[in-house]
């Protein structure tokens, strides 16, 4: 089953706009047939895909909390084209407290021990391949001119294709075709970005950078893993989207702090000689010159981005401890907004008509849930984080070099994803709740698990 986990994740599509995203999607009914059949056939599983006590009374505290919160503020707002609705929201929060679940409950029946884990490592290398070659390398051979490939991104977008309700972005039948940006099957590039940043580059960025001459055809991998982060890169700069930016960024920042000591030093070096080629060619060719001042240097549009925070912040300082509730926080967004942010066309046709969407995680989680609920989930990922650095430390106990450098691989891809995660969340939405990304965070906690067992029965 682990080779079939990810792909079916990759496909992101919703079929309706009533529920919440990731559970309108395909995978929601995969992975439910999945957990349904391996609890048929070992019911015995279902004792330990149980939360422990402690994590059930505080998300039933939080779940209770957030319904009161709902049914405070439909009674207070009433009908408002602003928010949700009563049924919308109490939906919409279920569902997205069931797709965490899911999440987890598959990854913990999936990987139950280190050859599992190793399998999954796999199928996510294999998925990022497949989904290179079969979506992304016909989208740029259509964007560099050869058009007889807008048949097949416009058909493989037919099928699987995330959009958003009431936008124009897919009037020619896909993304890449109306707008010439690279956007994979996600709704728009900066999505794009987010997947292959945060889902799959962490993990190959550490498998470079670890020694790995203990695995089988361990070349082959190295080679490999540099080929997909070089495309990776080209992608996050072709996709033309500020997202990819920063990512690229945060990314390279996060591996030469990982890398150790003797390493630091040429990466520093080589830092410097690609940002002394980026000013090169930023003042030599037009092309780049254009691609930076658009997307970076002179990017338009963030009025709603800026103002979309500073509505975010005013709410979640009028509500500071429980928040304002699950899809009623449209209304306090707009009481805060500043004047200068609504005079832009995004905001008089979109968003002054529906729901004001979160364009800054952190904020988004701070005004919709409250800083109480916000500092436990802090203190929660402190423990894993915590847990993750002893174990790493102890796995010199082990006796098997190839689980030493497998699990020093997962558990520094898992701080370089959190710590990505986080910072990309504290200026853009991070879309932590997509599937993809939901299945790596599971992965990485339940490999966390699997290093602490191996190293405590040594």
């Amino acid at each position: 089953m682990m080779s079939w986990l990810m792909p079916f994740a990759m496909l992101p599509k919703t079929y309706t706009f009533f529920f919440f995203d990731s559970f309108a999607q395909i995978a929601i009914a995969v992975f439910g047939l999945y957990i349904l059949g391996k609890l048929y056939v070992q019911p015995q599983l279902l004792s330990t895909v149980l939360p422990k006590t402690t994590t059930l009374r505080l998300w039933g505290v939080f779940v209770v909390v957030q319904l009161c919160l709902m049914a405070y503020q439909s009674v207070k707002i009433g009908n408002s084209q602003q928010t949700y609705g009563l049924l919308h929201s109490l939906v919409s929060f279920i569902q997205m407290i069931l797709v965490i679940w899911v999440a987890y409950t598959v990854q913990k029946m999936a990987i139950q021990s280190f050859d599992d884990a190793k399998k999954f490592v796999k199928s996510v290398i294999w998925t990022i391949i497949g989904y290179s070659v079969i979506v992304l390398v016909p989208q740029i051979l259509f964007l560099l001119g050869v058009g007889r490939f807008s048949r097949i991104t416009n058909a493989i977008a037919s099928l699987f294709e995330r959009h958003w309700l009431d936008r124009d972005f897919y009037n020619n039948g896909s993304y890449v075709t109306t707008l010439f940006r690279l956007n994979g099957l996600e709704p728009e590039a900066s999505f794009l970005a987010l997947l292959l940043g945060l889902a799959f580059a962490p993990l190959l960025l550490m498998i470079i950078q670890e020694p790995i001459k203990s695995f089988k055809n361990h070349r082959k991998l190295y080679i490999l893993s540099w080929l997909i982060v070089i495309f990776i890169a080209l992608v996050l700069l072709y996709a033309k989207t500020t997202t990819g930016f920063l990512i690229i960024f945060i990314l390279a920042l996060l591996y030469w702090l990982m890398a150790p000591r003797n390493q630091k030093l040429w990466l520093f070096v080589l830092g410097m000689i690609a940002l002394v080629g980026s000013a090169l060619a930023y003042v030599a060719m037009p092309s780049v010159n254009e691609l930076l001042n658009r997307w970076l240097f002179e990017k338009g549009g963030t009025d709603n981005r800026l103002g979309g925070t500073i509505g975010l912040i005013g709410a979640w300082l009028h509500h500071p401890l429980l928040g304002v509730g699950y899809g009623y926080e449209g209304p306090y967004i707009v009481d805060n907004l500043p004047q200068w942010s609504k005079n832009n066309y995004e905001y008089m046709a979109v968003y002054k008509n529906q729901s004001y969407p979160i364009l800054n995680d952190v904020f988004g989680w701070l005004a919709r849930y409250g800083l109480l609920f916000m500092a436990t989930g802090a203190w929660l990922l402190f423990g894993l984080i915590k847990r993750a650095m002893t174990v790493l430390k102890s796995l010199g106990q082990l006796n098997n070099p190839e689980h030493i450098v497998f699990y020093r691989i997962v558990i520094k891809a898992f701080f370089v994803t959190t710590a990505a995660i986080l910072i990309v969340a504290a200026v853009t939405p991070a879309n932590v709740t997509s599937w993809p990304i939901l299945l790596m965070l599971f992965f990485y906690w339940r490999v966390i698990h699997l290093a602490e067992d191996e190293v405590s029965s040594k």
